[in-house]
C-alpha cells in the first residue's frame, strides 16, 4: 500500500474534531493504526448501531448450538408473554423479519426509542407498537427489533447476552466488553451501548473477513458471514441493508460493514483483504460530525492500494 496516499487521508479524516480513531487492516498485518484529539488504544468507545451486527453474530451462534431453532421461528415462541392479546399478524413476527428490519412494528428511529427508554419494560413497550405493514413485507429501521432479538437470546440460553457473547465470541478472541448497557429488566441492549476498543472492533471485522474462523477455529457459522453481505433491502442509491450489516459499492468493490451513529465503522472489503475500522466521540453533540467513510476509501483507502 502507498503510505503517503494513505497519510494524506488520514490526516484529512484527522480535520474532524470528533475522530478518534483509524486503523486499516490489510493481509492481517495492521497497516496504520492512529489516533486522535487525546484518544489512544486501551480507550473504549460505544459503538451504537454497530452492535447490531454484534446481535446478528450471536443469534447465528446461538442457532448453530441449538438454543435457537432457526431465524425463521416466531419470536412468539421465545416471549409468549408479551403476545397474550397481538394478533394473527403480530404472532407471524419472527426473528429474520426483526434482524433485516422487516418486523412491521411502528417505529421512528430515536423519538420511538426515547419513549420507550421511559417504560419500565422495553420489550413490552415495543412488541406493543402497532403493526403498520405485514411482517416481511416493509423495511424500516428499528433498534427497537435488536432489542427484542436479545431478550429471545437470553430466554433462549438461559444466560445474559453480555455473558453468551463472552463465552462463545469475545473470550476465544480476547475481547472484553468495558460496558453493555441494560434496559430496567436486565435484557442487555440489542442495537447499541456495547463499548468496544478499536482493535477489538477490527478483530470483529477480520472474523468476517475470514468467513467466520478465529486462530483456525469457527466462531461464527459461515452462513451468518454470507447473510452479513446478502441484501435484503435497497435502502436509498447509496445503501442497502443485510442482516444487522449494510452494504455498499465503492470504486467498484463490494464492501460491508457495521455503522454505528457517529462515526462509528467496522467495514469489510473482502476483494481488497481489507478491513477498516473508525470511531468518534459521540458525547459531545456540539463536536460531532459523522466521517465521510465512502470519501475516505474512494479517494485514499483505495488507491492506496499497490500491490495483490
Amino acid at each position: 500500500m502507498d503510505s503517503a496516499t494513505l497519510r494524506v487521508g488520514l490526516t484529512k479524516l484527522g480535520n474532524n474534531a470528533s475522530l478518534f480513531s483509524a486503523l486499516v487492516i490489510r493481509h492481517d498485518r495492521l497497516v496504520t493504526e492512529r489516533y486522535f484529539h487525546g484518544s489512544g488504544a486501551q480507550r473504549s468507545n460505544n459503538i451504537h448501531s454497530a452492535s447490531k451486527s454484534v446481535l446478528q453474530a450471536l443469534v447465528h451462534i446461538a442457532i448453530a448450538k441449538g438454543y435457537i431453532g432457526s431465524l425463521d421461528d416466531p419470536v412468539v415462541g421465545y416471549l409468549p408473554e408479551y403476545f397474550g392479546n397481538a394478533s394473527p399478524d403480530k404472532k407471524k413476527i419472527t426473528l429474520r423479519h426483526m434482524l433485516t428490519m422487516r418486523s412491521g412494528l411502528d417505529w421512528t428511529e430515536d423519538s420511538t426509542e426515547s419513549q420507550v427508554e421511559k417504560a419500565s419494560d422495553w420489550v413490552q413497550a415495543i412488541l406493543g407498537r402497532p403493526l403498520v405493514s405485514v411482517p416481511g413485507t416493509a423495511y424500516n429501521y428499528s433498534t427497537g427489533n435488536t432489542h427484542v432479538v436479545s431478550a429471545v437470546l437470553q430466554k433462549a440460553t438461559h444466560m445474559g447476552t453480555c455473558q453468551f457473547a463472552q463465552q462463545y465470541l469475545f473470550g476465544p478472541m480476547g475481547i472484553t466488553a468495558e460496558h453493555w448497557g441494560r434496559d430496567p429488566r436486565g435484557v442487555f441492549s440489542g442495537g447499541y451501548n456495547l463499548y468496544l476498543t478499536p482493535r477489538e472492533m477490527a478483530k470483529f471485522g477480520l472474523l468476517y473477513l475470514h468467513d467466520g474462523k478465529w486462530g483456525g477455529e469457527s466462531l461464527v457459522p459461515q452462513s451468518a458471514v454470507q447473510a452479513a453481505q446478502a441484501r435484503t433491502t435497497q435502502v436509498d442509491d447509496t445503501f442497502a441493508y443485510a442482516e444487522g450489516w449494510w452494504r455498499q459499492t465503492i470504486s467498484g468493490r463490494s464492501t460491508y460493514f457495521a455503522w454505528g451513529y457517529g462515526g462509528q465503522f467496522v467495514y469489510v472489503i473482502p476483494s481488497a483483504d481489507i478491513v477498516l475500522v473508525t470511531s468518534e466521540n459521540t458525547g459531545n453533540n456540539s463536536i460531532n460530525k459523522e466521517i465521510d467513510s465512502r470519501a475516505f476509501l474512494r479517494d485514499y483507502l483505495l488507491p492506496s492500494i499497490t500491490g495483490p
